[in-house]
């Protein structure tokens, strides 16, 4: 009998693992974009100031992080989890405009936002292959 009961505790603690690691979606998102070769910024916060304004004024608690690669900005905004997003983007005038549809967009990968920016003749090309890399794609 004791046997069973290992596995039922076993997998019961795979499952919280699996949770728990589906509900946040940055550390893939920061890997994916680094073996890209994009650096990581730590002062993303003073880069997207007027957003973030926005955000606490409407009481939207999120973290923003900063990718560069040249003329490319990849931004990604980690809300503490799906739910979180989801009821964030139900509510939010501002993320509303940011995502559209968010249910069929590329722009959303689990608790994460991407906002990509590129300055370059070939933008387009460039927001694409930053979609690409937030997807896990690249």
């Amino acid at each position: 009998m004791k046997f069973p009961k290992f596995l039922l505790v076993f997998a019961v603690t795979v499952l919280t693992l699996l949770v728990l690691t589906g509900c946040n979606s940055f550390t893939g998102i920061r890997n994916d974009f680094e073996k890209a070769g994009y650096t990581y910024s730590e002062e993303a916060a003073q880069y997207v100031e007027e957003l973030m304004e926005e955000f606490e004024s409407e009481k939207i608690n999120v973290r923003p992080h900063l990718f560069t690669k040249g003329l490319n900005y990849a931004i990604v905004l980690e809300f503490n989890s799906v739910k979180e997003l989801e009821e964030e983007l139900e509510k939010s005038e501002t993320l509303k405009g940011l995502v559209k549809d968010f249910q069929k967009t590329d722009l959303v990968r689990g608790n994460c936002v991407l906002i990509p920016v590129a300055v370059d003749l070939d933008y387009k090309e460039r927001i694409q292959e930053m979609i690409d890399i937030f997807q896990g794609r690249k």
